[in-house]
């Protein structure tokens, strides 16, 4: 008769999913279907989100358990408890636009500059004097292909002489073109815009 009242105990508290048991592990409770946080890390984190009053602390509160939330499946309780209040799209809030060094960041795919060889493209602008794993003094530049966005990576003296004479020119992005490619001998080819 123990055992039955053990089981019962455990049923009250919610530890007994289905057919097994729920495992407690590194803030979590896992059961076969199912992820949520610790019941004294929701309270905590209840207890904060209503406590805090200075803004900024309280981000950073916020910040700390949506970390919490998003691993679990969590959203209903993080839309009750903050409002949805760190949903960065409802704060005007995007991706990436600068890298580290303050340069500009195009977050589109990258494609290989042999992919759009001889087909028009439209170049709406560029970024000068980027570092890469193939070395420094690289250009990025932003182009349209097929009503897409995307950009390509090059180290031709050629096409950065070409993009650097367009930039002085006032209103010259962007600019519809083609690449194209000619052998000048030796292991890399020289491309040009027509």
């Amino acid at each position: 008769m123990k055992k039955d009242e053990n089981i019962g105990r455990r049923k009250e508290r919610g530890n007994v999913v289905g057919d097994g048991r729920s495992i407690d592990f590194l803030g979590y409770c896992f059961t076969p279907t199912n992820i949520r946080i610790r019941k004294s890390i929701k309270q905590t984190f209840a207890r904060k989100a209503k406590r805090i009053t200075d803004e900024k602390r309280r981000r950073e509160v916020l910040a700390s358990y949506w970390g919490w939330c998003k691993w679990g499946h969590c959203r209903n309780l993080w839309n009750k408890l903050t409002n949805n209040d760190m949903s960065f799209a409802d704060i005007g809030v995007s991706g990436r636009v600068t890298t580290k060094d303050g340069q500009q960041f195009f977050d589109v795919k990258k494609i290989k500059i042999d992919s759009i060889l001889n087909l028009p493209i439209k170049v709406e602008k560029f970024q000068t004097d980027v570092k890469t794993q193939h070395g420094n003094g690289r250009h990025v530049v932003l182009i349209e292909y097929n009503g897409e966005k995307c950009k390509f990576i090059t180290n031709s003296f050629t096409l950065k002489n070409m993009l650097d004479q367009a930039a002085k020119i006032e209103n010259a992005f962007p600019i519809s073109t083609v690449i194209k490619k000619r052998d000048i001998g030796g292991k890399f080819p020289d491309y040009y815009f027509e």
